[in-house]
């Protein structure tokens, strides 16, 4: 829509419009994690999102469209989280802490859309595959900047790997459990330790 037709649009309806765009977001995220993208069918993909077939580009651009809105919604979060530490003034212990805090938050609030974006990113076409790998790359570099202090190592692709298998296990450590009937915090607290305990382990020196 052009932006004067959009400034004329009352804001109630604009917060409106973005209520419903926001609900099609976690509808479809809910169902292409729980089915997979590519086994989803536009018919399906309306039916859940309760509006008819034949409107459903009156919603969205496309399903692949939708794909690349759900992934690159969560790596600029994701981005956020990473750029907020390192400007802090805090020490990098401090920082680390408070990152994995974050992601883990992040994750418990939307870990639908860390499935999505860790299983279906090969659904995504090639440009946009590319689009996510640059933000993907951004957090990789922020991320070695905060680690550096404590020790990673000063090989290039060493710490790029360390940094990417940090990451792996953070997308997806609370994918991988249960919380088995612990209550919230200790479940919280104990994803934190696994993964502060193996970044650090993996941030030592080797044995001589």
């Amino acid at each position: 829509m052009p932006r004067a037709a959009l400034a004329a649009v009352p804001e109630a309806e604009l917060q409106a419009r973005a209520s419903r765009h926001l609900q099609t977001r976690e509808k479809a995220v809910a169902l292409f994690a729980r089915r997979g993208f590519a086994q989803v069918g536009l018919r399906e993909l309306a039916g859940h999102l309760g509006i008819q077939a034949g409107s459903i580009y009156n919603h969205i651009e496309s399903k692949q469209a939708l794909l690349f809105e759900l992934i690159e919604s969560l790596h600029l979060e994701l981005l956020g989280i990473v750029t907020q530490p390192v400007r802090s003034a805090r020490s990098a212990e401090k920082r680390l802490n408070e990152l994995i805090a974050a992601h883990l938050d992040l994750h418990r609030a939307k870990g639908d859309f860390f499935r999505v974006a860790e299983h279906e990113f090969h659904c995504l076409e090639a440009a946009h595959q590319a689009a996510i790998l640059v933000l993907r790359r951004r957090y990789e570099t922020h991320l070695i900047k905060l680690l550096g202090p404590l020790g990673l190592s000063t090989d290039a692709t060493l710490a790029l790997t360390t940094v990417r298998t940090f990451l792996c296990l953070l997308n997806n450590l609370p994918a991988w459990t249960e919380e088995a009937g612990l209550d919230a915090a200790t479940y919280r607290a104990l994803m934190h330790n696994i993964a502060l305990g193996a970044v650090k382990g993996a941030l030592s020196k080797p044995p001589l």
